[in-house]
């Protein structure tokens, strides 16, 4: 055996003049994420030998201010953390493998996903309790997700089938009810001994997929998924937020036939913590334009949106709005429409100047077709009233809109200012060239009072460049109407008075709940106290004019 007295570093050529390189120094601070580290691959451990019970999940914070480095986190990529915001591990505490019989043998150290022709099929059950998580660590659960990555350690071993590798996918899917750790395969779904049923006990249509496995793994390896749009509805302040119910993972073949195989992952509890199962979060602080002290927030939907570009190609259903220049592609505006007609002509706003904006998501920075090797520069956006008819489904850079066999043109190529849209900016905002994905708020508080007062016709704003809309650089991209992420489609954000309830100092009656709606559940009343109207037949979520569902208030002759 060698002794270890270290290493030294040479240039290969320490003749030839040139710049130093620079490295960290190693020191104990927990702050320093460049310092000297040795990764060494060792021969995998096999062991029937349990830990101790896991504790809590173990959050770790890193700023995009220093490294993105993990020292306890080997050859894996970690989520990619956007200017000016953060990332969070979390590691898998709760989780369960359920099996249809017959049962195969089991090893806390690993968890089984598939099937074999002696053995029923395996699914494991997964639960990150991502919120608490943040909470816990002293941390706002008020985000916007960026990126997020689920990690699995994949183990070789022996599952005794001698039939044919069946290619497919580990796939997860959210499950539609919270997470229960005494799940079985016959309880508690609905369908009971058929076990978990697609489209009834999880979303089927939402999922997550690993790496294509085309044949049975023969190494140890770190295998990943993106689950950036998943943990997007969990943290999102819009009214598409779902619920952190927990994941299902199952072994999906590329046939639709059964696996052949069971695949084995290291489990929580294996004998080396640093192959146990965990996530990471991307993120940027999500901050509301102003503060809604004395009033309520209420999201109300784009009507329509669209962008305009040099193509001459209709655009109003494309998952993405370009809004800037980019190369040979010229420059693109967007096109935003807010349905007033579907506001109550009650409404009043909290403040006559600060009360309404239009959110848009900004994705970042994309290149078009180049030349010139176009930059990154400072954009400013603004937005004006549009005082020309147009369809999302018909608009393009020189039609606005079809009637009929008649197409209607703009007054000039890309809308004429003073004629298909108001010389005045309504809003500006400045993206410069650093800043990464984000809300983007424009103030329409005057706009939308004109539109609600009927003193401006409501035909939306058009967004354009007012700033480098001829220089070639980047087009700035923004979530539209249609992007299957619901999470980046642009709203109107209202701070508006709170509704007054009905009947204010009436005569005093009595009033019985002939459906007997009981309440199994703390809840807190809303601003309006209580409600009298009819219980909902089913318990699906539903909107009672305002109030939600599930508030219950009781009242004798004494209250």
């Amino acid at each position: 055996v060698t002794e270890n007295y270290g290493f030294v570093l040479i240039d290969d050529d320490e003749s030839t003049s040139s710049r130093i390189p620079q490295f960290a120094e190693s020191d104990d601070s927990s702050e320093n994420y460049h310092k000297p580290t040795m990764a060494i691959c060792k021969k995998q451990l096999i062991t029937t030998t349990t830990t101790p019970t896991t504790p809590r999940p173990t959050v770790t914070e890193f700023s995009s201010t220093t490294s993105s480095s993990s020292t306890t986190q080997p050859f894996i990529d970690e989520c990619e953390i956007p200017i000016g915001g953060s990332r969070q591990v979390i590691y898998l505490e709760d989780y369960l493998v359920i099996q249809d019989t017959p049962l195969s043998a089991v090893n806390e150290n690993y968890l089984q996903i598939g099937k074999t022709s002696t053995d029923g099929e395996s699914i494991l059950l997964v639960y990150f309790d991502m919120e608490q998580a943040m909470i816990d660590a002293g941390l706002s659960t008020n985000i916007a997700v960026t990126d997020s990555k689920l990690n699995f350690r994949l183990t070789a071993s022996d599952d005794s089938s001698d039939a044919e590798w069946n290619p497919g996918h580990l796939t997860l899917y959210p499950l539609k009810h919270t997470f229960d750790n005494e799940s079985t395969w016959d309880s508690p779904w609905i369908l009971e001994d058929e076990g978990p049923t697609a489209g009834v006990d999880y979303y089927s249509t939402v999922f997550a997929q690993f790496d294509k496995m085309n044949k049975k793994p023969e190494t140890g390896r770190w295998i990943q998924t993106t689950l950036t749009t998943i943990v997007r509805y969990v943290f999102t302040s819009t009214s598409y937020k779902r619920d952190d119910t927990g994941f299902l993972i199952r072994y999906v073949t590329e046939d639709g036939t059964d696996p052949t195989h069971f695949i084995s992952l290291d489990s929580p509890d294996y004998t080396d913590s640093e192959f146990r199962p965990w996530m990471d979060i991307c993120y940027v602080e999500a901050t509301e334009p102003t503060p809604c002290e004395d009033g309520q927030i209420v999201m109300y939907p784009v009507n329509a949106d669209t962008y305009l570009a040099q193509d001459g190609l209709i655009h109003g259903s494309d998952s993405y709005m370009y809004v800037g220049n980019s190369g040979w592609d010229g420059y693109t505006r967007a096109l935003v429409d807010f349905d007033i007609s579907g506001v109550d002509s009650t409404m009043a706003l909290v403040t006559p100047d600060t009360s309404v904006y239009l959110r848009m998501w900004y994705d970042g920075p994309e290149m078009g077709k180049p030349y010139n090797d176009p930059k990154q520069m400072d954009r400013q956006l603004v937005a004006h009233t549009v005082l020309t008819q147009w369809d999302e489904s018909t608009a393009t850079n020189k039609i606005s809109t079809v009637s009929g066999s008649n197409k209607v043109s703009w007054s000039e190529p890309m809308m004429g200012a003073g004629d298909d849209y108001s010389e005045d900016v309504e809003s500006s905002v400045i993206i410069s060239e650093s800043e990464g994905p984000q809300d983007v708020w424009f103030n329409l508080t005057s706009l939308f009072s004109e539109w609600l007062n009927e003193t401006q016709g409501d035909l939306g704003v058009v967004i354009k460049d007012s700033l480098h809309e001829s220089i070639p650089g980047y087009f700035l991209k923004f979530g539209s109407n249609d992007n299957s992420d619901e999470t980046m489609r642009p709203y109107f954000w209202i701070c508006q008075e709170k509704p007054t309830c009905e009947p204010e100092d009436g005569e005093p009656m009595y009033i019985e709940d002939t459906k007997g709606c009981v309440s199994v559940a703390n809840h807190t009343l809303n601003y309006c106290v209580a409600k009298n109207g009819p219980c909902p037949d089913d318990e699906s979520v539903v909107d009672l004019d305002g109030y939600m569902y599930g508030v219950t208030a009781m009242w004798d002759e004494f209250h």
